[in-house]
């Protein structure tokens, strides 16, 4: 196997992979850009030290980004070493793509998230409505390596891939210039740990499977759907169990919950019945979040100009909205734009600052001069002036458009096939 995986054409792949997807430097701070003419100079040295399994893998570099409740670590790895460890994936996934389930829809090729949300969206309709939404506490960094070389050695009988793959596992991770050894999990940020991921937790599909349980699962996101309250529980206490005793992984039971699909989470959508039809929506969770990054963007105390704050709000929108696409949400998308905009009329008012500026840009806007007078000496303050008819009438959908914001709406009709309606 190790032989195959080093071919020149996996090889090449890989390499390819890695330049296309850049990403941050590791521990030796080498770039993405540097790896080409690094393998093309070392390929013989380095294939032979893995070929005689005398490679080791650097530790990575621990990096901690903000979630919802904490922080998530992320481990980057050195730029060489995401490139043998694409190397490995390119070769493997294909052998565990045959026997994964169809359920299964986190890092796999051809499988997204839509697909899960949509397939949930057919259990309900099916009479499934009763939802256990499973917690897996920091999966990643909680997985048991000597049970996943187990699970991972059932289709590889190559020794040197093998110790390879747990040396990657135990290479440890860097903060601050030391270096802590793992005994345990797989840092996020590799190309290995997706796949290694849905190892592991195929034997959870397995058993859900085999107990003819209607579920959906992307990563370490699972929930299953019942018909009853009274099944509900007994299968999140049996399941829970099971992951316990025979994955050896921690189930977060204070968050695992018994939901409803109007109070259900699924990858950041939640579902409401209209007219004997579940409809998918945007979760509540999503939308706070969704609010409160537009809030620190929009910010009037922020010296930022607003033509960048306008591009980096329109970056993030148009990404948000094509992966929120599948959601019924004109009416929450509407309401959005309309407090953003309501911001940005705070930010103007408040950019103007002195009364000459408020009255000289309120009469380049259309208003009269005695309007303009009124308004550019009033005492109330910015939020009730962004209310104002005056501000309202000037600082229009238009006007923004023009400026450079578009808006939920505006790209939400586009990927419904909708005309803009300004």
């Amino acid at each position: 196997m190790l032989e195959n995986i080093l071919t020149f054409k996996n090889l090449e792949k890989s390499l390819k992979a890695v330049e296309r997807n850049k990403g941050a430097s590791g521990i030796d701070n080498q770039q993405f850009d540097s790896l080409r003419p690094f393998i093309y100079t070392h390929y013989q040295a380095l294939r032979k030290s893995i070929l005689e399994s005398s490679y080791k893998p650097s530790p990575v570099r621990k990096v901690e980004i903000p979630k919802p409740g904490g922080m998530r670590m992320l481990g980057i790895p050195t730029v060489l070493d995401r490139f043998i460890q694409q190397c490995i994936y390119q070769f493997l996934s294909p052998l565990y793509e045959i026997d994964f389930s169809p359920r299964s829809y986190g890092f796999r090729p051809g499988k997204n998230a839509h697909q899960a949300v949509k397939k949930a969206q057919e259990y309900l309709q099916r009479g499934y409505t009763w939802i256990i939404e499973l917690d897996l506490e920091k999966f990643f960094d909680k997985m048991n390596h000597q049970k996943l070389l187990c699970l991972v050695s059932e289709k590889i009988r190559d020794i040197r891939l093998l110790k390879l793959i747990g040396c990657y596992l135990r290479s440890g991770i860097m903060e601050g210039g030391v270096t802590s050894p793992r005994s345990e999990g797989t840092p996020q940020g590799s190309p290995l740990s997706p796949l290694l991921s849905n190892i592991m937790l195929h034997e959870l599909d397995k058993e859900l499977q085999r107990r003819g349980l209607k579920y959906v699962r992307y990563a370490y996101d699972c929930s299953i759907y019942v018909r009853s309250e009274k099944s509900a529980k007994r299968v999140a206490e049996s399941i829970s169990k099971y992951i316990e005793d025979k994955l050896l992984l921690k189930v977060n039971r204070s968050k695992t919950r018994i939901s409803r699909p109007k109070e259900s989470q699924l990858l950041g959508f939640s579902f409401y019945k209209m007219k004997g039809e579940f409809l998918i929506r945007l979760g509540a969770q999503t939308l706070k979040s969704i609010k409160e990054t537009c809030k620190k963007i929009t910010s009037s105390r922020d010296a930022t100009a607003e033509s960048i704050k306008l591009k980096k709000l329109d970056d993030i929108i148009r990404g948000w909205v094509n992966y929120f696409k599948i959601a019924q949400a004109m009416i929450k998308l509407e309401e959005l734009d309309e407090q953003i905009r309501t911001r940005l009329r705070i930010a103007k008012w408040r950019n103007w600052k002195r009364i000459r500026t408020k009255i000289s840009n309120l009469i380049k806007l259309g208003v009269s001069k005695s309007k303009a007078y009124q308004w550019g000496n009033t005492s109330k303050g910015p939020c009730r002036i962004a209310h104002s008819p005056i501000l309202k009438r000037t600082l229009t959908k238009s006007f923004w458009k023009k400026q450079g914001y578009q808006g939920f709406s505006y790209y939400y009709r586009q990927t419904q096939g909708q005309p803009s309606m300004f």
